[in-house]
């Protein structure tokens, strides 16, 4: 009668557990009953004995815990965004009782590390041999969970979820704008998301039960199953938690068009190839994440291309063949490294490396934007894919925008990137303070992260570039030292012509100097980087943006070439801008190139002077008015170290003056012309 009692009671108590929630139809079913999973008994016809036992059960685990807990040295989950974040260390000891991780993730992990024989419980009710291990089928052969098995996590955490983390959304860093970056988590977990307290110890933890529920009858046993499929059970299980700053209606949550993936096999687990449905599932995973740290699919940019997809080819994304195949413009001639991950052998890009530039020590030791150390560019440098929006400042059918005053904004694709902004320092030197953007608010703010001291270092005088190199061999410069404000010229890119502090009178060029769409208000209009550099064929379909191009300098326009002609022999000359061969000059795609220099021709001796006999080769900006270089300046200013030929110049108000009122002398004796009145760049001649 006792007996019968017992067993009665231990009917009742799973009965009442399979009411709940029964694990009969899933893989966690473990006998040899089961229809489902490839692990099972041989012959055990009890269901919940793999894990639990009415009486008899271990100390150290909940409820009626029946296996053994592992005693593995685990590799916790780390990443640098944590630690610069100040976030509590996920490796803190849960004390004896619970270990790293809490007891609730090492009851899951008692089978899925591979540590611990899946058919070894600590009491069986039926002990016919006095033996506590079941015998298995497709088990490994020294009985635990092939790491073959999708279910295998092992001893190595560190590209998985973190566990036994404490779960704090109140910690935030905060950038020198005074911007602040927060760690984007709910104040509370949405249900059914789970946390956990211990007892001694602060704060609530998270654990696998905190998503999963190993008894629930669904995809990958989540507590949130509310969607119509498992990737939205996916992003739904994510979002419980993860609130990420504009993520709702950015680019990647709400893509134009629709876009879907064509891999097959991705279509069967999730339920749905609809790129907007599988949201956090496009470029994240909670297991076996390649991109260490973030959890990423891939590593870098190769989740960009391939998505949740197992090749690019069936992905609705940024690889070749993709519905916005930046990949392929990669490929080219001359572009950002994003392909070349091996800059500086084993860097990669981490968030919060903006904070920590050249000078700028990170006081955890991790690496920065400096690239001594750390040079890289990848997609995220440049990107936030959670709050990037559709659209850029380019007007469809054109290469530019419209200029309408200081319009150099960051773009909708730019939107939530860290940047840095300049402390100008005198005329031609090079800026050393920065002050750190949680989000960047001109485009140039996110280029000078890279382009300026802050990633290059000092340069050895105020003529000389980094020596650092492009793909094309050119001695790469000092972006921010040639467009600050305090230069006598500059491109319109950080300030408009009318505001450079560094420039006399007349500052604007005059209308018949520029053309459509830039001759609109001379003076008061900026410009942006990728207003010169971009793809090659932006007008021919290709992705905006300064990812790649055939040309040299990554340049863009109808008109792609300078300071040589397509043979990339010849220089383009006055004579050619007089005679109309001067075809494919760059600075013709906003600059009417014979004005005023075909008036000058016709006063002039040498009537084939080169473009870089008087302009810098690098066109950002110079020390002497309107880009002209001096003869002495080193190379890439002065074109192959040789060709700058001005000693002194002084520019004329253009409408208002002759030309021959301009004075500029040249090496070699004697001046153009002979006016020496109003303001002079003879103070910074070598």
């Amino acid at each position: 009668m006792k007996s019968l009692i017992i067993t009665l009671l231990v009917f009742l108590f799973f009965s009442t557990i399979e009411s709940a929630a029964s694990i009969v139809n899933t893989k966690h079913n473990l006998s040899v009953t089961s229809a489902v999973g490839n692990i099972k008994a041989t012959s055990e016809t009890e269901v919940c004995v793999f894990c639990h036992i009415p009486h008899f059960s271990q100390t150290i685990g909940k409820p009626l815990w029946n296996r053994s807990m592992p005693t593995t040295d685990y590799v916790m989950y780390d990443s640098d965004y944590l630690r610069r974040m100040g976030y509590p260390s996920i490796a803190s000891d849960l004390g004896s009782a619970n270990d790293t991780p809490g007891a609730l993730s090492r009851q899951c992990l008692s089978c899925h590390d591979g540590t611990i024989a899946v058919g070894a419980v600590s009491k069986l009710r039926r002990d016919y041999d006095g033996s506590s291990t079941i015998d298995m089928s497709g088990d490994a052969p020294d009985g635990t969970i092939p790491d073959t098995a999708v279910g295998f996590i092992g001893a190595d955490l560190s590209n998985h979820h973190p566990v036994g983390v404490v779960y704090d959304p109140t910690i935030s860093k905060t950038f020198g704008n005074g911007g602040i970056r927060s760690m984007e988590l709910k104040a509370i977990p949405d249900a059914p998301i789970k946390l956990y307290e211990y007892a001694g110890y602060s704060g609530k933890y998270v654990e696998c039960s905190s998503c999963h529920n190993p008894h629930k009858e669904n995809s990958k046993f989540l507590h949130y199953d509310s969607g119509a499929n498992h990737g939205q059970n996916f992003v739904g299980t994510c979002t419980s938690c993860h609130e990420k700053t504009d993520w709702t209606g950015s680019v990647h949550q709400n893509p134009p068009g629709n876009p879907t993936y064509t891999d097959a096999e991705l279509i069967a687990r999730y339920g749905t190839g609809a790129v907007k449905e599988l949201g956090c599932a496009n470029c994240h995973v909670p297991h076996n994440g390649e991109g260490v740290g973030y959890l990423n699919r891939q590593v870098n940019e190769q989740t960009c291309f391939q998505g949740a997809a197992s090749t690019e080819g069936g992905a609705a994304c940024h690889g070749v063949g993709g519905a916005k195949d930046i990949k392929s413009i990669l490929s080219r001639l001359y572009t950002h490294p994003v392909l070349a991950e091996d800059n500086i052998v084993g860097t990669q890009h981490t968030n919060l490396d903006t904070l920590y530039g050249t000078g700028n020590l990170d006081p955890l030791a991790i690496k920065g934007m400096d690239w001594e150390t750390n040079k890289h560019a990848v997609c995220m440098d440049c990107h936030n894919p959670h709050r990037a929006r559709a659209g850029t400042h380019i007007v469809d059918g054109s290469w530019y925008g419209v200029p309408g005053g200081s319009t150099n904004l960051v773009s909708n694709v730019l939107k939530g990137v860290s940047g840095i902004e300049p402390t100008w320092p005198p005329e031609w030197t090079q800026p050393t303070t920065f002050t750190t953007m949680e989000s960047s608010e001109k485009e140039y703010q996110i280029c000078f992260k890279c382009h300026s001291y802050w990633g290059i270092g000092l340069v050895a005088n105020k003529y000389a570039p980094s020596t650092y190199t492009s793909a094309g061999g050119t001695l790469l410069t000092d972006v921010a030292w040639e467009m600050n404000i305090n230069n006598k010229s500059g491109h319109p890119v950080v300030i408009n012509s009318l505001g450079r502090s560094g420039a006399y009178a007349p500052k604007e060029l005059d209308t018949i100097q520029l053309l459509t769409p830039w001759k609109e208000n001379p003076g008061l209009n900026t410009m942006y980087c990728s207003d010169c550099h971009g793809a090659d064929n932006e007008l021919g379909g290709d992705p905006k943006g300064p990812h790649g191009s055939n040309l040299k300098y990554i340049l863009k326009g109808v008109n792609q070439h300078w300071p040589m002609k397509p043979d990339g022999i010849t220089l383009y000359t006055m004579d050619d801008l007089k005679n109309n061969t001067a075809q494919e000059l760059f600075c013709a795609n906003c600059h009417d190139p014979k004005e005023p220099h075909t008036t000058w021709w016709n006063k002039m001796a040498n009537k084939g002077y080169q473009c870089v006999q008087c302009h810098v080769a690098i066109p950002h900006g110079s020390s002497v008015s309107r880009l002209v270089g001096y003869q002495g300046w080193p190379a890439p200013y002065n074109y192959q170290g040789n060709k700058l030929t001005m000693i002194g110049y002084r520019k004329n108000a253009y409408t208002l003056v002759d030309p021959r009122d301009a004075y500029a002398t040249h090496a070699g004796g004697g001046s153009c012309h002979t006016t020496n009145a109003g303001g002079y760049d003879l103070n910074l001649m070598p």
